[in-house]
């Protein structure tokens, strides 16, 4: 009868925990992807930056010639 106890108790506490693991790896690939996403914008930034900074540079350097 111990026995049938402690395997529930410990049943119920697996569960517990492979829910809240459950949880955990969720969280962990959502996070992932708004890293994801927020690495592409990032990304796409730079290079609009890079873009119009080169454009700038050439405008002032024809504006002084």
């Amino acid at each position: 009868m111990r026995f049938t106890r402690e395997f529930c108790c410990f049943t119920r506490e697996f569960v517990l925990f492979t829910r809240e693991f459950t949880h955990f790896t969720r969280e962990f690939v959502l996070l992932t992807r708004e890293f994801c996403c927020f690495t592409r914008e990032f990304v796409l930034f730079t290079r609009e930056f890079t873009h119009f900074t080169r454009e700038f540079a050439c405008l002032l350097v024809s504006s002084c010639c």
